[in-house]
């Protein structure tokens, strides 16, 4: 079933987010509170739901054609096909709407999500937090929280941050006199962080992507 968010997923200045609108998140419905401790909790449970490299790597390519390249990257290299609501905290493991290409770059990475994953499915295993409690943070917006258990983000490059930056465009694309006519002549998105043109637009619902 696809989780039910309280709060809209942002594309924050730190890093993407995915897209609510096709990565809402999904949970596994064979993961619930009452068998944590059979499942998420038990060393290798994820390798044995882990989808194949064949498919997430297909899924990749198709996300990253439907509006998911950062700037015109679309280097699988550059991205992992990240489950939002990760594996060890009741994930869907195939479920396109778990699943994003979510750029190595950036202060707010793939890498710096990894080590989020791992301190919330020790507290769900410990019992400190609850199964739900720990997928509505990861969900919602896991940079806050990042920042609740951690503190701030990592500045500049950090241990945690790749050397893969998002290729630049040459020049700029064709401005135009609304997003629905850049979208209809194949242009767009564009993103806050990113791209210039993002400036030319407005910014509807204040979350850093236009068109």
């Amino acid at each position: 079933m696809i989780l039910k968010l309280t709060a809209v997923v942002a594309i924050a200045l730190t890093g993407l987010m995915p897209d609510p609108g096709k990565t809402p998140g999904a949970v596994n419905p064979n993961v619930t509170q009452a068998n944590i401790q059979q499942t998420i909790c038990v060393s290798g449970f994820t390798a044995t739901i882990r989808p194949p490299s064949s498919y997430t790597t297909a899924l990749k390519v198709q996300q990253l054609r439907s509006g998911y390249a950062v700037n015109g990257d679309y280097n699988t290299g550059d991205y992992e096909e990240d489950h939002l609501i990760s594996l060890e905290l009741g994930g869907a493991p195939s479920d396109p709407r778990n699943l994003w290409p979510e750029p190595y770059a950036g202060n707010a990475n793939a890498r710096v999500k990894d080590k989020l994953e791992n301190k919330l499915h020790s507290l769900v295993c410990s019992g400190a937090i609850t199964l739900r409690s720990a997928q509505r943070m990861i969900a919602t917006n896991w940079e806050d929280a990042y920042i609740k258990y951690f503190g701030a983000l990592p500045s500049g490059g950090g241990s945690v941050t790749s050397n893969v930056v998002p290729k630049p465009k040459k020049g700029l694309d064709p401005r135009f006199a609304t997003c629905k006519a850049a979208n209809k002549a194949g242009f767009g998105p564009y993103f806050k962080r990113y791209n210039p043109e993002y400036f030319w637009y407005r910014d509807a619902n204040s979350d850093g992507k236009v068109c």
